[in-house]
């Protein structure tokens, strides 16, 4: 049987392909069709949306006002992705959630975007629900984000659908240990800076540019209900990011000298090199962690 991590993949890279109504760039509401609310991104009240169905089951996607955005599905069949946010994306938004989500089967509550040079589709995870996406994903350590542990993971998707047409690419993930109880009031804050700063120190790199960027609610062959109200902002307070396991390609600190490419060059308590090998500078992370970029 194939994971729902692998199917809920397909899922989500087929919104960068779909037709996109005339309307749909603003005032993007509840839009009824056969099956649910037709697919559709754009921006809508000063966010950027993306909503994907396949139709095969029934699903009802409406943009509030803000960053706020409902969801209803049901009949335990088809796929579904949609949720509220940015574009572009970027290393160090800190972005909070507040809301309900109740899933009933396979669901993911995540951050969810896209980076290229090099294409990577990454997820950060804060509730899900009778799939846990570690399952089907190779470990490579774990990270503390705003008092909580997250198991960060990799995958590789093996020429599959994605916003560039069918490629070969990386998918990185930060999966809360333990998740967020679903089935009810959930709130959080993400500070996506320390995922991707925690991502780098293991050799997971992403892309130069980013596409969007947005608190998304999934499902598969699965039903459900989720009422999430997105914003920019709340706690940053972290501990350098760490890992369980040493970086794959980021050089030792060192006490001074010229840092090469991908390699950490500031933060606080740093001690080691400042000046990136040229053409590269050093850019920041969070107050944590600068890399070599």
């Amino acid at each position: 049987m194939v994971s729902f991590s692998t199917l809920l993949v397909t899922v989500t890279l087929a919104v960068g392909s779909l037709a996109v109504p005339a309307n749909s760039t603003e005032g993007f509401g509840l839009l009824q069709a056969r099956a649910g609310t037709p697919s559709s991104e754009g921006t809508h009240s000063g966010f950027f949306y993306s909503w994907w169905t396949d139709n095969a089951g029934t699903a009802t996607y409406t943009n509030g006002n803000g960053g706020q955005y409902s969801l209803q599905w049901s009949g335990n069949a088809g796929n579904l992705v949609g949720g509220k946010g940015w574009n572009p994306g970027t290393t160090n938004r800190v972005i909070s959630y507040t809301g309900t989500y109740t899933p009933n089967g396979n669901s993911y509550l995540a951050v969810y975007g896209w980076t290229r040079s090099p294409l990577i589709e990454y997820y950060v995870v804060e509730s899900y629900g009778s799939y846990n996406p570690s399952s089907a994903a190779s470990k490579k350590g774990s990270v503390t984000c705003n008092g909580a542990s997250y198991d960060i993971l990799q995958t590789t998707r093996n020429q599959q659908p994605s916003i560039d047409g069918t490629q070969t690419f990386q998918q990185f993930w930060s999966v809360r240990n333990p998740k967020k109880n679903p089935g009810g009031a959930i709130s959080g804050t993400v500070d996506f800076g320390c995922h991707s700063a925690a991502w780098a120190q293991v050799g997971m790199n992403l892309g130069s540019s980013h596409y969007y960027q947005i608190v998304a609610t999934e499902g598969y062959q699965s039903s459900g209900s989720a009422s999430i109200t997105v914003s920019a902002g709340g706690s940053t307070t972290n501990p350098p990011p760490t890992s369980s396991q040493p970086p794959t390609t980021s050089p030792p600190p060192s006490s001074g000298g010229t840092v090469p490419r991908w390699g950490q060059c500031g933060g606080q308590g740093w001690t080691g090199g400042t000046t990136c090998v040229a053409p590269y500078t050093c850019q920041a992370a969070n107050q944590w962690y600068s890399q070599c970029l």
